[in-house]
């Protein structure tokens, strides 16, 4: 309990342990403005836009001030109104105002700012932004230097939480701009294309590449069949934005809506989790029969797979050569519709995706597995264009067959899902025992590191979840110095798994621990808890795979590739 307390305009505000004034006033429902401050990051106190006025008359920054217990602050005085509007129009007067077509219009920060605090002209010279070319060169990320207003978030994502480091501050004082080092590239650099730069960009600096216009033009193509498939996550991120409470699972709506866009055939991905799990499974055994190194890394990651090339090759032979279970799906409706002229589309909640499309390896018999990725973003704007009413739309299912999935396949959208789904298949028991035992050994929560131990048969194994390539990174270590022994490693890029992904409107923890929870609601609602339930597998096998299951659902990785 909190036994502390300041006082901010007045408003008695308990605190605990909040880093900084910042906090205590967000967690009690006042909001002060900022644009580089993030939950997850280190404190930076460089945009001055918390400014705020103490009991002397002075002014300080809430995000670098720390909580006393009977502080007064005050959030609105007219110095504190004046500094706000100053440091406003110095940033307007460095940044290339194109809103009407910029990506971020309606979601930037420093556009809405600036309507909040009435500062519509500027008294400093305009037109001094950036003039470095825009970074088109990564599929999955655009880099555009006019609209940066140094707030150093990305940078800070990069490095502290990703533990890449592709991009840093470079050059000095009013020259100063973010970028990779040494003139190069995104694409050149060891960028995995995670997009969590982007969801915490508060300008239209970074924003993930948009292809909005080109699933249109297929859409209205009458020559293409166009075959969507949707990933686990993409459900729970998409109620939020339709004024819908944030744990409501909309997968009949978003089936609706692809149909009415113009989609002639809607797949759920969870039917290819369901078989990835299968499949990664089996492969796991076989290493542990045949004595081979472990632990097994999942492989179901774009993100993960790319940082395995570029900082840990040596691993590549320990990870599994099951492919995502959106490359499988691609793999399904290239044997399902052999011989129609299909536009294979998979809409997901992960910008790295865009590049795991792109990939040599995602070709089978000459063809491409997968022609489009669309995020869950971009998917949300397209039904706004429309003009689809999207609370209120109808529920439907996905088509069949190979409509149907189970509880496994759901909980992939999260960290620490495919390790439950996994652990699911191996004990071969969907009793409601089993579950809750299995959701309580130590699987599930969103904690950076887990690990934990699942005895199967006579069988003990020891597994590893990371979340986030910072955590990859620190739990590799150990392994590696011999500190610690793991079977089985599950590694998701992005923090909190694919509920926090690239491609998802971007969202504070509390709004993704409600992600988390609809997502284990929609497991709750399903009949079929695990993977080998499901009736449409055997139709896989059976009819589509014909024999060649390992060759379409497996990919081989070059282990010393570096594909950019």
């Amino acid at each position: 309990m909190a036994d502390k307390k300041m006082f901010i305009d007045g408003v008695e505000c308990p605190f605990t342990n909040e880093r900084n004034v910042l906090e205590v006033a967000k967690n009690n429902g006042i909001d002060i403005p900022s644009l580089c401050y993030c939950e997850n990051l280190s404190i930076y106190g460089g945009c001055r836009m918390c400014i705020v006025e103490n009991e002397r008359g002075g002014l300080d920054a809430a995000c670098s001030m720390k909580p006393r217990d009977g502080m007064q602050i005050f959030t609105y005085t007219e110095k504190v109104l004046k500094s706000r509007r100053t440091t406003l129009q110095l940033l307007l007067s460095s940044h290339r105002a194109d809103c009407v077509t910029c990506d971020m219009s309606g979601k930037c920060k420093l556009q809405e700012y600036a309507h909040r605090y009435n500062v519509d002209s500027t008294r400093f010279p305009t037109n001094t932004y950036n003039t470095e070319r825009v970074d088109v060169s990564s599929p999955c990320i655009t880099r555009d230097p006019s609209k940066c207003i140094l707030c150093g978030l990305c940078v800070r994502m990069c490095d502290e939480v990703q533990n890449i480091g592709a991009i840093d501050f470079t050059q000095r004082g009013k020259k100063a701009y973010v970028a990779p080092g040494f003139g190069k590239m995104l694409s050149e650099t060891n960028c995995v294309g995670c997009g969590q730069c982007a969801a915490v960009c508060p300008t239209g600096a970074i924003t993930v590449v948009n292809q909005i216009e080109k699933f249109w033009s297929m859409l209205h193509d009458k020559n293409k069949k166009v075959v969507v498939q949707y990933a686990p996550s993409v459900r729970v991120g998409m109620a939020e934005e339709f004024g819908m409470p944030a744990d409501t699972a909309v997968t009949g709506k978003l089936v609706t809506a692809l149909k009415m866009l113009g989609a002639d055939v809607v797949y759920d991905t969870n039917l290819t989790a369901d078989l990835t799990i299968m499949e990664e499974s089996a492969e796991f055994f076989e290493k542990v029969k045949n004595g081979d190194k472990l632990p097994m890394f999942t492989s179901c990651c774009p993100g993960w797979i790319q940082h395995v090339e570029h900082k840990h090759p040596h691993l590549m032979p320990q990870v599994s050569t099951a492919g995502s279970p959106m490359e499988m799906f691609g793999a399904l409706i290239r044997q399902q519709f052999k011989d129609e002229d299909v536009y294979s589309v998979a809409i997901m909640p992960c910008s790295a995706k865009k590049f795991e499309a792109q990939r040599p390896e995602l070709e089978k018999d000459g063809k491409r597995l997968i022609d489009l990725v669309i995020t869950t973003q971009e998917l949300n704007r397209m039904i706004k264009e429309a003009g689809l009413n999207f609370a209120a739309l109808p529920e439907s299912e996905p088509d069949s067959p190979l409509g149907k999935y189970t509880g496994a396949g759901v909980i992939f959208g999260v960290t620490g899902g495919v390790t439950e789904a996994v652990i699911r298949r191996v004990l071969d028991d969907a009793s409601p025992g089993t579950l809750q035992t299995i959701a309580e050994c130590g699987v599930r929560g969103l904690e950076g590191i887990k690990a934990f131990e699942v005895s199967a048969g006579d069988l003990k194994l020891r597994i590893a979840v990371a979340n986030g390539l910072g955590n990859a990174d620190k739990l590799i270590a150990k392994v590696e110095s011999g500190e610690e022994y793991f079977d089985f490693i599950e590694v998701m890029a992005c923090p909190n798994g694919c509920i926090g992904g690239g491609g998802q409107p971007p969202a504070s923890n509390a709004r993704k621990r409600e992600r988390f929870n609809a997502i284990f609601k929609e497991d709750d609602r399903l009949e079929l808890k695990i993977p080998q339930q499901n009736p449409d597998l055997q139709y896989v096998y059976d009819e589509l795979m014909k024999g060649r299951a390992h060759e379409l659902l497996h990919i081989h990785y070059p282990l010393h590739g570096d594909h950019h």
